[in-house]
């Protein structure tokens, strides 16, 4: 089965692994000799969204560049290449709306779809990443995060974190002895190009109603991470068997089909009732109608919807002009 949401994101992530691709990031001079980090914004993948870290020593910053096609912006911070264990990471978009007020366009995009992503935030906790290791900001990370928030426990150091995320991907019906949690929270293109494809299509259905769930339920503390799993779980196991052939169209097509049910999981009721096991009326009306995106209409990565680069700075009147901050405001 063609899982074609992979294709544009692993080729990003070979060009990070060799050093090329776009350097989603500009140089404001000071920033020149720190170190830099690729951030990954992964649904598929997602232009046009910032990334801003928090560090355990106070270091912080936003970058001024968006992820490009292949989901990318580079963080430029010593702190955060170094520590990024002491570091928490959200993803979003500069402002978030439905569409550019400006351009009626939306302000984020899923690159495998073309869907529009522009009031989705993803977040990364404290304590999840690793040096060395990859970074990616998904619906996974920010269900876990989640977990952790409402855990009661402040000390990011006292967090059982594994069994925290051992618990999530439970709740979501991802069995662990299979798929390592952490290897698809952090590269999710590899990891799901080596799973069979039955278990990769699972989840990437999973992650996309996830997104859905998490737009209006992200921050609402009357809701546990457990109940936003059950309702992930039973409407992505009905999204899959209305359209086997998820995410293409049809056997053998390249056209891709999504849902947007972010509105149909907003109303408490459709929830609750997701959240028993049983499958809303109007969710499964939109699993059975899925918006279908032909082949020729999937964004092309080297020339995304969405610019990563910011609009130039205009120089103050009378002098020289200068360059952005970079990537990151961080040491």
């Amino acid at each position: 089965m063609k899982i074609k949401l992979l294709t544009t994101i692993i080729a990003g992530v070979l060009l990070a692994g060799c050093g090329g691709g776009n350097d989603n990031s500009v140089d404001g001079g000071g920033d020149k000799d720190k170190k830099t980090t690729p951030v990954l914004a992964f649904d598929g993948a997602i232009n046009g969204m910032v990334a801003s870290y928090t560090c355990a020593d106070g270091t912080s910053g936003t970058t001024t560049t968006k992820t490009d096609g292949y989901g990318f912006v580079t963080v430029i911070s010593d702190t955060f290449a170094d520590k990024p264990e002491s570091c928490s990471v959200v993803l979003t978009v500069v402002t978030p709306n439905d569409y550019d007020p400006d351009t009626d366009l939306p302000l984020a995009v899923d690159m495998s779809n073309g869907k529009n992503m522009s009031n989705v935030v993803y977040t990364v906790p404290k304590g999840l990443l690793e040096k060395g290791q990859k970074i990616a900001a998904t619906p996974f990370t920010t269900l876990v995060d989640k977990a952790i928030k409402q855990s009661g426990e402040a000390n990011s150091a006292n967090v059982a974190i594994d069994a925290i995320i051992e618990e999530v991907f439970k709740d979501l019906g991802i069995n662990t002895s299979i798929v390592d949690p952490k290897k698809l929270m952090s590269d999710p293109a590899a990891t799901l190009k080596a799973l069979d494809s039955t278990v990769a299509q699972d989840i990437v259905a999973k992650a996309m109603v996830l997104s859905d769930v998490l737009i209006t339920h992200k921050d609402n503390t009357d809701i546990s991470p457990a109940d936003i799993a059950a309702v992930t779980t039973t409407v992505a196991n009905d999204l899959v068997k209305k359209n086997p052939y998820f995410p293409a169209a049809d056997e053998g097509s390249s056209d891709q089909i999504y849902v947007d049910l972010s509105d149909e999981l907003a109303d408490k009721g459709n929830f609750d009732t997701a959240a028993s096991g049983t499958v809303p009326p109007v969710v499964e009306t939109a699993n059975k109608n899925p918006i279908v995106v032909p082949d020729a209409d999937i964004p092309d990565p080297e020339n995304p919807p969405v610019d990563p680069t910011p609009e130039p700075t205009p120089p103050p009147t009378g002098g020289t002009g200068g360059s952005g901050d970079g990537g990151g405001n961080g040491n």
